[in-house]
């Protein structure tokens, strides 16, 4: 009840009910959003209830802390006891010991205490300190008038509504004509400036004059106000446009866009940019009434409902289109082709698992996967994770220790909402007395200034310090990145370990097994120190060649070639089905593709492109053809051993001197280069163009690029936030609606198209390494970004300082004179706060994966379907919709080659390049936030380390789940972004030099211009201290080759890799597919003969066909009858086994099972043991035949009786056993024995047996027989296992118990390099017990470990007019080409079926869309069928569809394209 002068009185009506002597009603001041909202209410009363949180915090009182201490000074000090004076000391602060913090800082503020201090403050001043005692009633005299029974008063708030009552509140200070706050003598407002209130509840004790009759607050300062007319309420504060006659507040009005509201809902004048509605109840945005968008926007949708209408009905009528199954199984094929796309871990090697997708989770630091860009990437991440903490800390630190945090805690959230969730009324809750004012009369506007002065200091020490930490962070960080770029080098082997480059050679030498020789008859010269017949071996040479002009012939041959490789394979494959099926086995897979989804499109196409393809190679590479390519003077050459390439360089200058014969001229000659790139990071066909035309290039391109961005930026965005976002951010609101999503939806098409543009000119430059575009577009994207965010910037500062009638500029950050620039000075840090967060921060990424991943993937879908498959709409419009479809602009209507349709599917790729940028600009833009005096600085650097925890998990899904395999094989994109990473550093430096301006520490009295200069110099020598520290002290730039060991050859490697210098080469692989083989079959691969299926290896096939007459092993009869189930095991490999179904209630069963035993070795024997499955207990064995290794060896085929005991019931079990003629390789091992095994058992000695396992296979095993009652135990069991590539064996000792586990006596580990090389001898057990004494013997185990005679599976063919030795694949897990997504085809066609295993993953979201559209095409298919049965006789196909001299297929009435998806069984689980 605002009318009641009586505090008591408004006390009593606060709490709901009279106030019992029981209950007590605590008045108190708290800093809090809530405390905030009120002074914003606008009421001249502002009295509240609330209830803490804490029921402690408001439990009754325990003593009159207040009521006796005032009483009588001292009388607390001998009349209260230790308890009481305890009791009020923690919880009034009131009887604490002398050496307690006073309550009040008496000195603070005593130049201006009259108007400064509050009531409170002068009654315990005066009372304790005997300062402000002239006109201050004690604070005891005044509790005294109030009843005790009623309310107990703190003696720090008394004044707070006796203030108000007394009328003592009003203005403390008056902003002057050079912007400072002056103390005053009245405390009557007046017209015009700036003033500061010592009121510390509310304004309502102060009254503006005539002429300026209505008080607004400032929205920052909530001590800060002025006196204005009614007209000019939102020009001090745009969101307070009613001016309120009754408060006498400018107070918030409903209408959106409103200048000046005459009521609460009634507006009379809209502000710039808005029109007043007729009736006065609206202001309408100027484009929303001359531009129409939501009636444009209506249009659009009506267009699109008639166009899917006549899709509907053209559909119907027409039917499909007329090769619609075939576009069908081509675009099957796309959908699978984007799977392969992504990052996997491939192992040809393997029979169980060819391919699989790296774990999220995967240590890039420690696993060869793209090259050693990525995990330098990703340590990048972490360090700026760590300086965001740094900076997040520090700046939370200062601010929050500093009184400005306490000024500064006003917020413009709208009081009734705060309340509405804050403020709670129960009957039962004590009342609280809440304003944010309650400061204001503690500090004046001068006390205020000091503080931002002293903070100003504070940051200044802060950001120096932080300054250094960081730039010594930066180059510690720097350092880091190039040891690990060496390291990683070291511990992994690639390409570029074993090829040199070889500059300066005559263009027209272009016979590659003939340069072959001359090197290495050269090198061989050249190093005395090698054997110079068989000691040095250059295993081939790939050339440059300069195929500018014929780019696109190469890349079209290229990809006829591709899809030949792949329809032979898809043959191989179809062959071998055939076979399987007549042996009654079938394992068939989907995925693959024939001759009709080429872009042949029949078997006589593709032989006349094959005709077309020898004629134009042999123009190509002929000696005499006047079209004979040349090369661009450079090759690599690939040695056969890594120390081969190091002796060679060694010796450089003298096998240069030896091949100076083959230059081009006596001013070019021949040199030899070290190379860091791998082969798929060489552009090759930019390898032609010269250094100097590249310069040029990028000169102009980077011209190019920065004038679209200007024109961007004054075309598009500019307009954009003039007539958008200014208007409404004028008002402190943002723009909404369709206008915003048109405005959206143009601008993110413009970045798309620049981004764009700056990829395919920096594709186009001739950079001859992948890694010289990739920092071509860091830059490019780099200043794209920086440009966009800080015109942003620029143009939000422009309308922050729009609102105000002070105008201010630049000059604002430069000094702390003002309490209002401040203000300004934090509207400007909260809107750069809400432009980061979270958009910048988090939902920016989170749009990468719909924009990049879901938006493509159901578009391309959507037009695949429409044009090629339902053909559900005219030509003409056919035409134009399949402008928008990716790789498909210049195809018919009518033929859709799997390989565009791939394309079309294929996702972005892992583009680091433009991953590096937002780890450049948006450190950038939080550094800026330094500037400022704001709470959001501190809060925008938590949110960047929070940002940058979520962004290095979104990498890591977005790398290893959503983009196309890219490989990035240099340190040299990451040496550029550590460049650039002074951009941000120097940002730093400046706000350190601004800080020291506004602090005084620097140039106290230098002019703008001249402190402008300072901020520029300071930024400006930062970058440049940071740029030649950087080079000068770590030297980036020089790559240095890190010492490899290992004896590895070029051939293991490849294996590994899938890519080399020869299969990444377009050129070279056309010349070995066209020139160097005669091809006779429209398939470009070497014939393969049956020959070559005979000696291929394979594992050991076991068939186990049937049973018959198998015992019961049931208790008794009634039980039922016998569950037979056979396995087949290798002797001493308990988990290598075949095993059948359960055949249930049959003595007599069929199984007819086929499997393979992949670690077969020559000789072993194997096991057929026939299980009668129980439910209750263990399945029962009742049956056992041994096949032994000779009869393995020779193949078997017939019935064998089963041994079944003591018990006289004949039973026979019918087996099958294929030995290939070449088994799989095998990895001899001989387990000898051990000696010194320690006994573990308590009565008898140990009985030990040993167990062989492959390191990360734990069900690869051997193991021996148990030796019963042995501490040197000799099992001496030799067989063999099929290992990969890396693989380590471990040896387990251990002893057989009955009922226990078995202890473990002792373990030994052979290396990689231990196994690959072979190994005999003993190994030390570890872990194998105490022994007695020091001198007894170690424990050991007798092994020996002989690696497989050839390391690669397969023989070696010969090809009619081959010469070269990868001309025709010599190694049967290579293909002719390395591409991206292709890698299957390394694979043979009898371990396709392993690679399309687990194909899809729940990770990855194309599984989840193909899904969707599975469920779509089954609620579909029926109304198709259904409208296809109604009209019989509209259903026919029109002249385009039909092809001399073939039929027209039969119509379809349902979706093939769910057929398919649901046939395909696109995912396992849903």
């Amino acid at each position: 009840d605002c009318e009641d002068e009586s505090p008591h009185q408004r006390l009593r009506i606060a709490s709901g009910r009279e106030a019992k002597p029981s209950r007590r009603i605590v008045l108190v001041r708290r800093s809090s959003p809530v405390v905030s909202a009120l002074a914003m209410s606008g009421g001249r009363c502002l009295l509240a209830l609330a209830v803490l949180a804490t029921s402690g915090a408001l439990a009754e009182e325990k003593f009159s802390c207040e009521v006796n201490y005032g009483k009588g000074v001292g009388s607390w000090e001998t009349l209260w006891s230790a308890e009481e004076k305890a009791w009020c000391c923690e919880h009034k602060g009131l009887a604490c010991p002398t050496t307690s913090k006073p309550l009040f800082d008496c000195t603070e503020g005593l130049s201006n205490w009259k108007l400064g201090w509050s009531k409170a403050k002068k009654a315990w001043c005066c009372m304790h300190l005997s300062l402000g005692c002239i006109d201050a009633e004690p604070a005891h005299k005044l509790l005294e008038k109030a009843p005790e029974h009623e309310t107990a008063i703190l003696a720090d708030a008394d004044a707070v509504l006796h203030a108000a009552e007394a009328k003592t509140c009003g203005v403390s200070a008056i902003l002057n004509s050079e912007g400072k706050f002056k103390p005053t003598q009245s405390l009557q407002p007046t017209c015009g400036p700036q003033m500061t209130t010592n009121c510390s509840i509310s304004y309502g004790g102060m009254k503006c004059p005539a002429g300026c009759d209505f008080l607004v607050p400032n929205h920052r300062f909530v001590c800060v106000f002025e006196c204005v007319s009614a007209d000019q309420c939102s020009a001090s504060n745009s969101n307070r446009a009613f001016p309120n006659p009754e408060t006498g507040l400018c107070t918030e009005c409903a209408i959106e866009g409103c200048k000046m509201c005459e009521q609460a809902n009634r507006c009379t004048q809209c502000h710039p940019g808005f029109e007043l509605a007729i009736d006065g109840g609206a202001c309408v945005f100027v484009l929303d009434r001359t531009m129409h968008p939501d009636t444009l926007v209506n249009a659009l949708k009506v267009f699109v409902g008639l166009l899917l209408a006549l899709a509907v009905v053209w559909r119907v009528v027409k039917g499909q289109h007329a090769r619609h199954e075939n576009n069908m199984t081509a675009i099957e094929k796309a959908r699978r082709h984007r799977h392969f796309c992504k990052v996997q871990d491939w192992a040809l090697g393997s029979n169980r698992m060819v391919r699989s997708l790296y774990p999220l989770t995967v240590n890039v630091q420690k696993v060869h996967i793209l090259g050693v860009g990525l995990p330098l990437f990703y340590t990048s991440i972490s360090f700026i994770c760590g300086i965001a903490l740094l900076f997040a800390v520090g700046t939370w630190a200062v601010y929050t220790g500093s009184p400005v945090s306490q000024a500064l805690s006003a917020t413009d959230a709208s009081a009734m909402s705060l309340l509405s969730t804050a403020i709670r009324l129960p009957a039962q809750s004590p009342a609280l007395v809440l304003s944010p004012m309650t400061f204001c009369g503690q500090a004046s506007a001068p006390d205020i200034l000091r503080q931002m002065r002293e903070f100003a200091s504070n940051n200044f020490l802060l950001i120096g310090v932080l300054y250094v930490l960081t730039f010594a962070a930066s180059l510690v960080h720097g350092k880091y990145q190039l040891q690990a770029a060496r390291d990683y080098d070291a511990k992994n082997k690639t390409m570029s370990d074993y090829a040199l480059r070889v500059s300066g050679l005559r263009r027209r030498l272009t016979d590659e097994e003939k340069l072959r020789e001359q090197l290495q008859d050269a090198f061989r010269k050249a190093c005395p120190e090698v054997d110079q017949e068989k000691g040095l071996e250059v295993y081939g040479v790939s050339i440059c060649y300069n195929y500018r002009d014929v780019w696109n012939q190469i890349d079209a041959m290229k990809d006829r070639f591709m899809e030949r490789v792949e329809v032979d394979l898809q043959n191989q494959y179809a062959n071998l089905e055939i076979s399987k099926q007549g042996s009654g086995e079938n394992d068939s897979i989907e995925g693959f593709v024939g001759v009709e989804q080429t872009s042949a499109g029949s078997q006589e196409t593709m032989e006349l492109q094959v005709a077309e393809d020898r004629k134009q190679a042999k123009a190509w590479f002929d000696e005499d053809s006047p079209e004979k390519l040349s090369s661009t003077g450079e090759l690599f050459v690939v040695f056969r051993h890594h120390k081969d390439m190091n002796t060679v360089f060694a010796n450089r200058d003298e096998a240069s001197r030896r091949l100076q014969s083959l230059s081009a001229s006596e001013d070019f000659p021949v040199h030899l280069h070290k190379v860091f790139s791998e082969p798929p990071s060489i552009n090759w066909w930019h390898l032609a163009v010269s250094g100097a035309e590249r310069n040029t290039r990028v000169r102009n391109a980077m011209i190019k690029i920065l004038a679209i961005i200007v024109v961007v930026q004054l075309c598009i965005v500019l307009p954009y936030a003039h007539f958008i976002v200014a208007p409404y951010s004028s008002i402190g609101t943002a723009a909404g609606g369709t206008k915003m999503q048109i405005a959206g939806m143009i601008l993110g098409n413009v970045n798309m198209f620049v981004s764009l543009q700056i990829f395919f000119t920096s594709y186009g430059l001739g950079f001859h390494r992948k890694d010289g575009m990739d920092m071509m577009i860091l830059c490019a994207n780099t200043a794209l970004v920086m440009v966009n965010t800080f015109f942003n910037i620029v143009m939000t500062a422009l309308m922050v300082f729009s609102r105000t009638d002070e105008g201010f500029g630049i000059e604002i950050f430069l000094s702390m004179k003002s309490l209002v620039a401040i203000s300004v000075e934090g509207d400007l840090a909260e809107s750069i706060y809400h432009l980061m967060m979270p958009g910048t921060f988090f939902v920016g990424y989170l749009m990468c994966i719909v924009m990049a991943g879901i938006v493509p993937f159901v578009w391309n879908s959507l037009l695949m379907k429409i044009i090629y498959i339902w053909r559900c709409l005219p030509d003409c419009f056919l035409d134009v919709l399949k402008v928008f479809l990716p790789w498909a602009g210049d195809l018919t209507l009518e033929h859709y080659p799997y390989r565009r349709a791939e394309r079309g599917f294929e996702p972005m790729e892992i583009g680091i390049s433009w991953d590096y940028t937002s780890m450049i600009v948006t450190p950038t833009v939080c550094f800026c936030m330094l500037f400022f005096v704001s709470p959001y600085v501190w809060q925008t650097f938590a949110m960047m380390f929070a940002s940058y925890i979520f962004y290095f998990c979104f990498c890591r899904y977005q790398h290893f789940r959503l983009c196309k395999t890219c490989y990035y094989t240099t340190n040299r994109l990451d040496t550029m972004a550590n460049f650039l990473w002074g951009i941000p550093l120097s940002v730093i430096a400046a706000a350190w030099c601004v800080w020291g301006l506004r602090s005084g520490h620097l140039a106290p009295d230098a002019s703008v211009p001249a402190k402008l200069g300072l901020v520029g110099g300071a930024f400006l020598s930062s970058l440049l201290m940071w740029v030649l520290t950087y080079w000068r002290l770590l030297d980036p730039w020089t790559q240095r080759d890190a010492h490899e060991g290992g004896n590895a050859t070029f051939d293991e490697v490849k294996a590994d890799l899938l890519y080399s210098w020869f299969n990444c080469n377009p050129v070279f692989m056309l010349k070995c597919e066209f020139y160097w083989q005669d091809i006779s079959r429209h398939v470009g691969a070497c014939p393969r003969s049956s020959e070559d299926d005979a000696t291929t290896p394979a594992p050991l096939k076991v068939s186990i066909v049937s049973a018959r007459n198998i015992r019961s092993s049931d208790w008794f009869p009634a039980m039922g009858t016998t569950d037979p189930r056979c396995v087949c095991e290798i002797k001493n490999k308990p988990l290598a086994r075949v095993e059948t179904a359960t055949h249930s209630n049959s003595n007599s069963p069929m199984w007819d099972h086929t499997g393979e035993l992949p670690h077969y070795s020559d000789g072993d024997s194997l096991t057929f043991s026939v299980y009668d499955k129980d439910i209750l207990r263990h399945d029962d064995c009742v049956g056992k035949f041994t096949l032994t290794g000779d009869q393995v060896r020779a193949g078997f085929d017939g019935e064998v009786q089963l041994d079944a005991g003591q018990r006289a019931h004949p039973s026979y079990l019918r087996i099958k056993v294929q030995p290939p003629q070449v088994p799989l390789p095998q990895t001899t091992i001989h387990i000898t024995g051990a000696t010194g095994l320690h006994d573990t058992d308590w009565i008898t000695r140990s009985d030990p047996y040993c167990v062989c396992h492959v390191a990360k296979r734990p069900e690869d095993q051997i193991v021996t027989p148990v030796a019963s009652d042995q501490t040197h135990p000799v099992w001496d069991v030799r067989t063999g296992l099929t290992l990969e590539v890396g693989d380590e064996l471990v040896f387990t000792v251990l002893d057989k118990d009955v009922l226990r586990k078995g202890d473990v006596l002792g373990t030994a580990r052979l290396t990689a390099e231990q196994v690959k090389r072979g190994f005999k001898g003993e190994l030390e057990l570890d872990k194998a017990g105490k022994r007695n004494n020091a001198s007894e013997a170690k424990a050991t185990i007798k092994v020996s470990v002989r690696p497989p005679r050839q390391q690669h599976t397969g023989v070696t063919r010969q090809c009619p007019k081959v010469r070269h030795p990868i001309a025709c694949g010599e190694d049967p897990d290579q293909v002719r080409f390395f591409e991206v997504g292709k890698e299957y085809l390394f694979v043979n066609a009898k371990k396709q079926r392993l690679v399309q295993k687990d194909l899809y993953d729940h990770l990855e979201i194309e599984t989840w869309l193909e899904y969707f559209l599975t469920v779509w095409g089954r609620i579909t298919n029926p109304c198709w069928s259904k409208a296809s049965k109604a009209l019989p006789g509209l259903i026919r196909h029109s002249s385009r569809d039909i092809k001399s001299g073939s039929e027209v297929p039969p119509p379809v009435g349902r979706c093939s394209s769910s057929d398919m998806l649901l046939k395909h069984q696109l995912i396992a689980g849903p």
